[in-house]
């Protein structure tokens, strides 16, 4: 993942460390472990797409 906010990139495991204290729970959005932006969960349609020309580039 990439914050929209810093550009710092991440995975959603960190992501989810970032999210532990958070008294909201099932919200969907991701906290970027740098600087605590929110940020939106990305639709499934572009994780397809970015898989799919992943493994056409390799």
């Amino acid at each position: 993942m990439k914050c929209t906010f810093c550009g710092f990139e991440f995975n959603e495991n960190e992501a989810e460390d970032a999210c532990r204290g958070c008294p909201i729970k099932k919200c969907d959005m991701s906290r970027c472990p740098n600087c605590g932006y929110e940020i939106l969960p990305e639709p499934k349609l572009i994780k397809f797409l970015k898989r799919r020309f992943q493994h056409e580039h390799k």
